[in-house]
């Protein structure tokens, strides 16, 4: 048997929780033979084993690998993966999807993968971590810094989980997805803004690349609006954040005092829509498919809050 254990920081549920979450993963406490590790841990910073040492819960794996490094079953892609990088990228997903459900600075900067080891003279095995892999860790805004994190965020988050380890390879919603995670372990501003609007374009970006921030501040407006009223409101504010973007992009912004309201704001709007995406399958597969820009299109003409018909 084999473990990938994520210790999580900045997390303070009541001892004993146990929440699913996708490919495999509970939220549970860290295991206490974790804590008892005397070999690879030893070795480590103490910063970085510290770390490990106080997180009170943990994404935790269990599953049939008799080494790190075993292939990958389930694994369809033409270069070769373990099963332990399948778990570390589920667990980038899970901290992601806590994120998604209640933006705080819940984060990890490690995975950890054991193999059960036989114990001489006895039929025993004891998990025994066999790698460490340090992670970059999620940077939050610092007002969300005191945002709580009950447990009916976590199973939210652990439901979210489920579907973003569904999600396939080579689509707008898998881009928007690494540009995302990859803004959130960024800690420059400027660089972190601009990897927002990638993950936005990738999703509500037209396909021959026209009027891009018309068309952007359009879809996004329509597709995260209740009401008319709302979607000039949304309409507004992705233009002008986007506006933001391309003055960074661009070399045409240093230091100015907008960008932390306009990060706030572009935030809240990726949140927004990965949520409605997760929650609403039969959007998520047009978003993977290649009718996604037709859809938007056909949306917008509609002059509609409400969604078109989803294509066939």
């Amino acid at each position: 048997m084999s473990f990938t254990i994520v210790p999580l920081q900045n997390l303070r549920l009541p001892a004993g929780t146990k929440i699913p979450f996708g490919n495999g993963f509970f939220l549970q406490d860290v295991p206490q033979w974790v804590k008892e590790d005397k070999g690879i841990l030893a070795d480590m910073y103490y910063h970085d084993r510290q770390a490990i040492l106080d997180a009170k819960h943990a994404l935790v794996a269990e599953y049939d690998a008799k080494s790190i490094g075993e292939p990958d079953p389930s694994w369809s892609g033409k270069s070769l993966r373990s099963i332990q990088d399948s778990k570390t990228e589920a667990a980038v997903l899970g901290n992601l999807a806590l994120w998604l459900r209640q933006p705080s600075p819940i984060r990890f900067t490690a995975v950890l993968h054991a193999l059960s080891w036989g114990v001489p003279g006895s039929e025993e095995t004891v998990p025994i971590i066999q790698s460490v892999e340090p992670r970059l860790p999620l940077w939050c805004l610092p007002n969300d810094v005191q945002n709580p994190v009950e447990k009916t965020h976590v199973v939210k988050a652990g439901e979210l989980h489920t579907v973003l380890c569904s999600i396939p390879r080579k689509n707008a919603v898998w881009m928007a997805m690494r540009a995302l995670w990859t803004a959130l372990t960024t800690y420059e501003a400027d660089i972190r803004y601009s990897l927002l609007w990638i993950g936005l374009e990738a999703l509500f970006g037209a396909e021959d690349g026209g009027e891009i921030t018309y068309k952007l501040a359009q879809r996004i407006a329509f597709f995260l609006a209740n009401t008319s009223e709302d979607a000039r409101s949304l309409f507004k504010k992705a233009k002008f954040c986007y506006a933001m973007r391309s003055k960074i992009v661009h070399g045409r912004v240093i230091d100015d005092p907008k960008i932390d309201e306009c990060t706030a704001d572009t935030e809240a709007i990726a949140r927004t829509v990965f949520r409605h995406l997760l929650d609403k399958p039969e959007l998520l597969k047009t978003f993977v498919s290649n009718q996604r820009d037709s859809f938007l299109e056909e949306w917008v003409f509609s002059r509609s809050t409400d969604p078109p018909p989803y294509p066939q």
